[in-house]
């Protein structure tokens, strides 16, 4: 007797409750499928994967036409050096040339204030001794004050010319504006990058579902993967049985034509009955309703096909 006949047989004892070694059940290989699509609508450029194929994270899928968006892109990072080369110009102070020349007015102004200063030091030692008069003395005072005053003036203007030509109200609208033309940049090479699909996880490559030249709406699937995560066995048991299952607990999955059986782990349980026949709920029929129960194998879980007939063996309690 082959090895699928004894797992039918098995299993379809362990149903009807007249097994008393480790209870046997059918079940089949499951894949939960990846459908990648995009946000942004277009025709399809390239398909870089084909049927069959394993991709690995960060693998280039497939590329849409994306003329549109690159021109945009660029459009927007033209207005952003714009907007932020405005912005530097009313930040930055008088030109070089214009700045030299209040410097060196400030030097004359402050050369001015040291020879009248100078020549008051002098004055007041030769009033002493009535070499000069109080008019001379006056008059020496008067031209320190106007040096001095002329001095602060050449500072002021210094100063100023050292701060940016802009207004603050100017400024700030300028800073607006260059954030703004940020945010459109951002916006502009996110459109352009959905325009450029690649793979998020390592995958079977299941099907292709568009083709080049091709139009794909936004949300439409053009490829389908089976991540070896997304794989795993469903089986069925017994109401009967159900009580003495639970998520974590150990199974061993028989696949069909292999003598090597995997060890598996119980992932979830179903709360209602599966394919249950078209009866009553009575008393007789209880046994006949089963439950559907998930199992993900603990490695390489890739070597389960879905649809793949398995046997699946329950230690008992």
């Amino acid at each position: 007797m082959n090895a699928q006949a004894h797992g039918l047989i098995a299993g379809f004892l362990a149903l009807i409750g007249l097994d008393d070694a480790t209870p046997n059940y059918q079940g089949y290989g499951e894949g939960e499928y990846v459908l990648v699509s995009q946000q942004i609508a277009g025709t399809i450029d390239e398909v870089k994967v084909v049927r069959g194929q394993t991709v690995h994270t960060g693998d280039l899928l497939y590329v849409l036409e994306h003329v549109s968006e690159q021109a945009d892109l660029d459009k927007a990072k033209a207005q952003l050096d714009h907007d932020e080369a405005n912005l530097a110009d009313l930040l930055k102070a008088k030109r070089q040339p214009e700045l030299d020349q209040l410097l060196a007015a400030r030097n004359e102004a402050k050369a001015a204030v040291q020879i009248t200063d100078i020549n008051v030091v002098r004055d007041e030692k030769l009033l002493a001794s009535h070499a000069i008069s109080q008019a001379v003395m006056d008059t020496d005072h008067a031209a320190l004050d106007q040096a001095r005053a002329k001095m602060a003036q050449a500072e002021a203007a210094l100063a100023t010319g050292l701060m940016s030509t802009g207004r603050d109200d100017a400024i700030r609208a300028a800073q607006a504006t260059s954030a703004a033309s940020q945010a459109g940049v951002v916006s502009a090479q996110w459109k352009l990058d959905q325009k450029t699909v690649f793979a998020s996880t390592d995958a079977y490559v299941f099907d292709t579902i568009h083709r080049k030249g091709e139009y794909v709406k936004a949300g439409d699937a053009v490829i389908s993967l089976l991540p070896a995560s997304n794989i795993r066995v469903r089986f069925f048991v017994p109401g009967t049985a159900l009580p003495d299952m639970h998520t974590g607990m150990a199974v061993t999955i028989h696949e069909t034509g292999s003598d090597k059986p995997r060890a598996a782990h119980v992932s979830y349980l179903s709360p209602q009955a599966e394919y249950s026949p078209p009866e009553l709920y009575n008393r007789d029929n209880r046994e006949k309703l089963l439950y559907m129960i998930e199992a993900t194998p603990d490695s390489n879980p890739e070597g389960i096909h879905p649809g793949q007939p398995v046997d699946v063996s329950v230690s008992s309690p």
